[in-house]
C-alpha cells in the first residue's frame, strides 16, 4: 500500500473517531440538558393539608401544567420547623400554612417573594387580601366548639359553656405548638378577652391534646366530651360521615383564619411558583375547597356550611397578632403548664 493510501486512512480514521467524540459529546450534553430541564420544572410545596386537598390541588395542577410537584404535608409546626432545618440548602419553593400569624412571621422577616398582579388575587375576600402581595390566601378555617352528642345532652352555644360542672375534666384543647389554627386562635383570643377564661377551663380540667385530628378523634371515640377551639372543616367532614358528633360556633364571636400560600425568597423556580399561586386562586380549587369543607378566599360572606347562618368574627391586625404572639403564648404555657 503507498504512502498516501496510508495517511489518507490514518486522517479518515482520527476524523471518523472525531466525529464520533463530537456526536457523543453532543448527544451527553442534550440528555443533560433534557435531565436539567426536567429537574427545573420540579416544584417543592410544603402544605398544612388538609392531604386530600393537598393532593387534588397538586394534581390537577401537574395536568395543566405539565410541571412536576415534590410535596411534604405536614401541620404547620413541622412545616416551619422543617424550612428552619433547611436554611443553609433551602429546598422548598411554596409553602402554605394553616396560621396567618406564622406567615406575617416570614413576611417581617423578609423570607417572602413579592408577586404582583396574582390572577384573580384582587377577588380575594377583603380580609384576605396583603397589600404586600406576598400571602395569598386561597383559603380559610374558623375554630369553634366539637361535642360528642352521646355525651353531651344540652349543645354548648359559647365559650364559656366549657367551663360548667357537666364539662369537668372533658375538654380538650389542639396544642398551638403543633397546630397553626391553635396558635392564632390562642393568640388572638386573648387579644380579645385575655386569659380568665383559660384559666376558668384549666380549673374545671380541661387538658390540653395534640394537634386538630388527635384532639377530634378523642371526642369522636368518647374519650373527651369536646374541644374548645377544634377547626371546622375537619369536625364538618366528620359530621359528614355520619359521626355522633355535634359543631358550633360561638355566639361571642371566633376566628376565621386564612390560611396563605406564599412564595419563599430563596426559591429556585420562581416561575413555576408564580403559575401555582395562580391555580390557587383559580375557580376550579376555589370550588374544591368549599367541598373540602373549608372557608374559599374569593368567598363574599362568612357563612355557617351546615345552615348558612352567618359567623360572628373577630377583626384581627395580623401585623399586631404577630407582635403578641410571643407573650400570649407564654400566657398560654403558663396556665396549662
Amino acid at each position: 500500500m503507498s504512502k498516501l493510501a496510508i495517511i489518507t486512512l490514518s486522517t479518515l480514521g482520527v476524523l471518523t473517531l472525531g466525529a464520533t467524540i463530537y456526536t457523543n459529546s453532543h448527544r451527553s450534553k442534550a440528555v443533560n440538558a433534557a435531565s436539567n430541564a426536567t429537574e427545573q420544572q420540579t416544584l417543592t410545596v410544603y402544605a398544612a393539608g388538609p392531604k386530600p386537598l393537598s393532593d387534588q390541588i397538586i394534581k390537577g395542577f401537574e395536568h395543566q401544567t405539565g410541571i412536576k410537584v415534590k410535596s411534604f404535608d405536614g401541620t404547620t409546626g413541622k412545616i416551619l420547623s422543617k424550612v428552619k432545618a433547611e436554611q443553609a440548602n433551602p429546598q422548598a419553593d411554596v409553602l402554605i400554612l394553616a396560621s396567618m400569624a406564622a406567615g406575617v412571621d416570614l413576611q417581617r422577616n423578609d423570607q417572602l417573594l413579592t408577586y404582583h398582579n396574582a390572577k384573580r388575587a384582587q377577588q380575594l375576600n377583603p380580609a384576605f387580601q396583603d397589600k404586600h402581595q406576598q400571602l395569598f390566601s386561597y383559603s380559610a378555617s374558623a375554630v369553634g366548639i366539637t361535642y360528642n352528642k352521646q355525651q353531651v345532652k344540652v349543645a354548648p352555644t359559647d365559650w364559656s359553656d366549657l367551663t360548667k360542672p357537666e364539662f369537668r375534666n372533658q375538654v380538650t384543647i389542639p396544642d398551638p405548638q403543633t397546630s397553626g389554627s391553635s396558635l392564632d386562635f390562642i393568640n388572638t383570643y386573648q387579644m380579645q378577652h385575655g386569659n380568665r377564661l383559660l384559666k376558668a377551663l384549666k380549673q374545671n380540667g380541661a387538658e390540653m391534646g395534640g394537634a386538630n385530628k388527635e384532639v377530634l378523634d378523642a371526642v369522636v371515640t368518647g374519650q373527651k366530651a369536646a374541644v374548645f377551639g377544634g377547626v371546622d372543616y375537619m369536625s364538618i367532614a366528620a359530621i359528614k360521615k355520619g359521626e355522633r358528633i355535634g359543631f358550633v360556633y360561638p355566639k361571642s364571636g371566633t376566628l376565621v383564619n386564612p390560611r396563605p400560600a406564599m412564595i419563599l425568597k430563596s426559591s429556585r423556580h420562581q416561575t413555576a411558583a408564580k403559575k401555582f399561586v395562580d391555580y390557587l386562586l383559580s375557580a376550579k380549587v376555589q370550588q374544591q375547597v368549599e367541598q373540602n369543607h373549608l372557608i374559599a378566599g374569593t368567598t363574599t360572606k362568612l357563612t355557617n356550611p351546615l345552615n348558612n347562618q352567618p359567623i360572628n368574627t373577630y377583626r384581627v391586625n395580623w401585623q399586631r397578632a404577630n407582635t403578641a404572639l410571643t407573650d400570649n403564648l407564654a400566657s398560654f404555657k403558663q396556665v396549662f403548664n
